[in-house]
């Protein structure tokens, strides 16, 4: 086996590789801390509707508990779309790195950075896909326990 040589592509494209994987940790920070600002933003703004509305329910409680993790879900699928597109983009380069070199170290790897299938699918699927995956289940829930509530106050179950 022959030792790895690394060029000046090959430093450029790890420097780049770097930098990339760097951004793609903040973005997952940012995405966690993203559910965190939802759900205190959410008890902030029911506090203060209960408050002005003399501590009784009222239909803008649920509207608000509605809104606001659809509103935070958006952001933090935006987040999660250019994750995977930035993953996408980090493949590239690893493969570029490995086609400039034939070292057995390199090559057949096998250490995909995503799965093809989530990076070759079509726009739509992405955007779909952004939406509804398994880091999402933060908001199905808070929409959900809202949606159960809200029918429960219009049928009259809770007052």
């Amino acid at each position: 086996m022959t030792e790895y040589i690394r060029t000046v592509e090959d430093e450029l494209d790890w420097s780049l590789l770097n930098q990339l994987h760097s951004v793609v940790l903040q973005m997952g920070t940012f995405c966690f801390r993203t559910k965190q600002v939802c759900l205190t933003v959410l008890v902030g703004v029911i506090g203060l509707i209960t408050a002005l509305t003399s501590d009784k329910l009222d239909t803008s409680i649920f509207v608000a508990g509605l809104l606001i993790p659809a509103c935070f879900w958006l952001l933090d699928s935006i987040t999660y779309f250019y994750q995977v597109k930035l993953r996408g983009v980090m493949d590239g380069v690893r493969d570029r790195i490995q086609s400039r070199n034939s070292n057995n170290q390199l090559l057949n790897q096998n250490s995909e950075i995503i799965e093809n299938y989530r990076i070759s699918s079509s726009s739509a699927k992405r955007v779909q896909n952004a939406f509804f995956n398994h880091s999402m289940w933060f908001y199905y829930l808070l929409i959900l326990v809202n949606c159960i509530l809200w029918v429960a106050f219009l049928n009259g179950i809770i007052i």
